[in-house]
């Protein structure tokens, strides 16, 4: 038999032990409270909310993304995966000297060889040489400099205005880029000349967040009207549309984006070409632009490094004879610090917008063309006159470090992302 004996507590008794067990509780909160008050004040980096929920209360701080316009199709998604990664990545070198890659586009000889081994004499290991000649019957024995030698890479045939130009342009991007320290591309015809001396262009480039790529909106017919709805939607929408030169200089991760972009190539190849049923498309001056435009607007300078003057109209720019070649006509090429875009339509609407470096007001171009092969001799004595500048004198050349750290892609101080909503 087991006999229970229950103790009694008196009421005074009872009491005390309540206040005892809620005098440790409190006494427990007090001196909670004061642990956090003192880590709050002597920690260096003071506690916050989101340091409590960590990604979770950065990631809720961001608006939502807008719904998309329409459903990506699976190549679409695929092509924007891909550009994304690209333009995720910073600059990376193989541990040597970055370098410009010239990437000379022209049908055989080039007129001003000499002038450009002038242009190198003195910088190797900061230049690659790459030249696409599209009639290589006219190419034998032909290099008088030796910069040029053994330059040329296996071209095709390129007619004007077609998807071939294109092609030569891939095709000397992508012969470029197997050299791993080639950070700037950029692209010149045979009538093309520096207007700067070369340690002026490799601080200019070399110190640019950006790429040289000139785009614009143009709504007339030599713009907009050149865009056929039905076949280029929906990938490529009208407002993606976009004009201009094609002589470029862009950096290395535009340069991959073109060389490996399959999906909106295609769309370019088939149904952006010359004739009127197809409304007069010409590729070099919307792929490039406009694919660009697309994937990394930001990114771009939408002005082009290369001078040419349109001011005579027509299809064709204005051709520099040998009475155009004097000390004033150079140094007021040197001198222009603003770019302008006039719209082909009726209302033939100008836009003037200064260049900015970074940020920086300063003059626009370092190359321009058209200049034909009889300034050849005269430009070998103009030419040193005005390319001399203090300004470029004294540039350091260091190596960059090799490097897989993922850094935005930017223009001035301006975050862009590619967008799955546009």
């Amino acid at each position: 038999m087991v006999v229970i004996i229950r103790k009694k507590f008196k009421p005074a008794q009872h009491q005390q032990r309540r206040l005892l067990l809620a005098g440790g509780v409190l006494s427990l909160v007090a001196l909670s409270m004061l642990g956090i008050s003192i880590a709050y004040l002597y920690t260096p980096h003071r506690i916050t909310p989101c340091g409590l929920v960590g990604d979770l209360c950065v990631k809720s701080s961001y608006p939502p993304p807008p719904p998309p316009l329409r459903t990506f199709s699976d190549e679409e998604v695929a092509s924007r995966a891909v550009a994304k990664d690209i333009l995720s990545q910073r600059r990376m070198y193989q541990g040597g000297t970055p370098k410009i890659a010239f990437m000379f586009l022209t049908p055989g000889p080039l007129p001003f060889e000499f002038i450009w081994e002038a242009f190198f004499k003195g910088h190797e290991g900061l230049y690659s040489i790459y030249v696409h000649a599209s009639e290589r019957n006219t190419l034998k024995s032909i290099w008088r400099s030796r910069v040029f030698a053994d330059r040329e890479i296996p071209s095709d045939k390129v007619y004007w205005g077609r998807i071939e130009m294109i092609d030569a342009e891939r095709r000397l991007l992508s012969r470029a880029l197997l050299d791993l320290n080639n950070h700037f591309f950029v692209l010149l015809s045979e009538s093309c000349i520096p207007l700067r001396e070369f340690t002026y262009i490799y601080s200019a480039l070399m110190n640019s967040t950006f790429s040289f790529v000139d785009n614009f909106d143009d709504p007339g017919p030599h713009g907009l009207g050149r865009y056929i709805e039905d076949k280029m939607t929906p990938e490529v929408q009208p407002y993606d549309w976009r004009k201009g030169a094609q002589w470029f200089a862009v950096m290395r991760r535009h340069a991959v984006l073109l060389v490996s972009d399959y999906l909106y190539y295609m769309k370019f190849r088939d149904f952006c070409k010359p004739g009127e049923e197809n409304h007069n498309c010409y590729p070099d001056e919307h792929y490039v632009q406009t694919y660009l435009h697309m994937v990394d607007p930001g990114g771009l300078s939408n002005w082009t490094l290369t001078h040419v003057d349109w001011s005579e109209g027509g299809w064709h720019p204005k051709s520099y004879g040998k009475e155009d070649i004097t000390v004033e006509t150079l140094r007021h090429l040197q001198s222009i610090d603003e770019h302008v875009h006039v719209t082909s339509d009726a209302a033939a609407t100008m836009t003037t917008v200064p260049c900015l470096w970074d940020g920086e007001h300063k003059p626009c171009f370092l190359f321009a063309r058209k200049f034909l092969a009889e300034t050849a001799e005269a430009l070998a004595d103009v030419l040193p006159q005005v390319t001399k500048t203090a300004s470029s004198d004294g540039i350091q050349v260091r190596k960059l470090e090799v490097t897989h750290r993922p850094q935005p892609v930017r223009l001035g101080t301006r975050l862009t992302r590619i967008s799955f909503t546009e």
